[in-house]
């Protein structure tokens, strides 16, 4: 199963980093509605909404048995696939600007819901359906072979934007990137029915949500493991978010806009977390679990590090370090899925997924530090989050 499941795996994420445009909420959602007339406050809207989705797997956790594990994942991308055609019809049909907008936030929201039950679920799926070195190894074929497919979708993305299919004009070339997204989705869906799950035993019957709730959390921190994983990943999300901060600092860096770099400073983020993904993966085989966990966090340490020390055009470095040290996304959950017996699997995953609400007052915290103390400050708040992660993961 180890082969199979790692290949499914690997596969699914190639589609899911193709269509990473429209997959990951935020950039071409929020430049969609700016296009459409809506505020700054409305065009963050999908991206808030994608946050509220959070929930959603742990709801899932206790309202089905393990049995469904697989077709929760199947489910959640078609869910995905069809958001999508939604709002990809709105922009090809004569549809109000106001409806656009809307069909857009709704489908942040869905698509948060979706995407994060699809993310959990699909963790679930690999931890039953393999060893731990047959996850890293489907690790390393995945995250080395995934930012590739991303860096081909994004530059898709904005060749479409910049007007290089004439034919596909606004707001066509939006609804061109969402028509992408649906295959990609669906191929996602198809795939995902095919891993083969070790069975395991099923829960006699269902609690009460609110005392599986309870029962859920205590459970989770007696755990001391689990605990420390959790905020340790919380800390390593506050050091990644020092990223935008650094993308800005070029300005100070080599004294030019940072849109003139944007380019380079995505080059090297994807290029390098294709090399950290052949490497991680490779240290996660020879070492264990934890071993990529403990990297990914040197790595932003490094990489904010690099960014205030390094001279001039030097400092774009920091952003391959970065890159490299994004992966942490991936082998944090990796590293739950070890820790937790294959019957509290999807419940632990959805737990941990919470840092990611609860981490987005981060970029809010970077910016403050910078706007009242400089540049600096956000770094040193960044390296001493990855020094605190580092502590907690050790």
């Amino acid at each position: 199963m180890d082969r199979r499941n790692g290949l499914l795996f690997a596969s699914t994420y190639i589609f899911i980093y193709l269509a990473a445009p429209v997959i990951y909420v935020g950039v071409v959602s929020a430049a969609l509605c700016d296009k459409l007339g809506a505020s700054a406050t409305v065009a963050n809207l999908p991206a808030s909404a994608y946050l509220f989705g959070a929930i959603a797997p742990f709801v899932l956790s206790w309202m089905l048995p393990a049995r469904l594990d697989r077709a929760v994942v199947v489910v959640s991308n078609l869910v995905t696939a069809a958001s999508m055609m939604i709002v990809c019809v709105t922009l090809l049909l004569p549809f109000s600007d106001t409806i656009r907008i809307a069909a857009v936030i709704v489908q942040g929201l869905v698509q948060g819901v979706s995407g994060n039950i699809s993310a959990v679920y699909t963790y679930q799926c690999l931890g039953r359906g393999t060893t731990i070195i047959g996850r890293a190894r489907a690790m390393k074929i995945t995250f080395s072979l995934g930012p590739i497919a991303a860096v081909v979708g994004s530059l898709g993305a904005q060749f479409l934007l910049d007007g290089g299919v004439p034919s596909l004009r606004y707001p066509y070339d939006f609804g061109m990137l969402y028509a992408v997204g649906i295959p990609c989705s669906l191929a996602v869906a198809f795939l995902s029915a095919f891993y083969q799950l070790a069975p395991i035993a099923e829960q006699p019957e269902r609690e009460a949500f609110l005392r599986y709730l309870v029962d859920s959390i205590r459970s989770y921190v007696r755990d001391r493991d689990l605990v420390l994983l959790w905020f340790g990943y919380l800390l390593w999300y506050l050091a990644l978010n020092a990223m935008p901060n650094m993308s800005l600092y070029a300005r100070e860096a080599v004294g030019r806009d940072p849109k003139e770099l944007s380019g380079i400073m995505l080059a090297l983020q994807f290029g390098f977390k294709a090399l950290g993904g052949f490497v991680l993966g490779a240290i996660g085989v020879r070492w264990g679990v934890r071993a990529p966990v403990i990297w990914t966090v040197l790595l932003l340490a490094i990489g904010t590090l690099w960014a205030w020390f390094a001279p001039g055009y030097a400092y774009l470095l920091a952003f391959g370090f970065m890159g490299a040290g994004e992966l942490g996304g991936a082998y944090f959950p990796n590293y739950q899925v070890a820790l937790s017996t294959p019957a509290t699997g999807a419940r632990d995953l959805s737990l941990q997924s919470l840092v990611s609400p609860v981490s987005s007052v981060a970029p809010a915290i970077h910016g403050a530090l910078t706007d009242h103390f400089g540049f600096r400050a956000s770094f040193a708040f960044g390296i001493l989050s990855a020094l605190g992660a580092l502590a907690l993961v050790l």
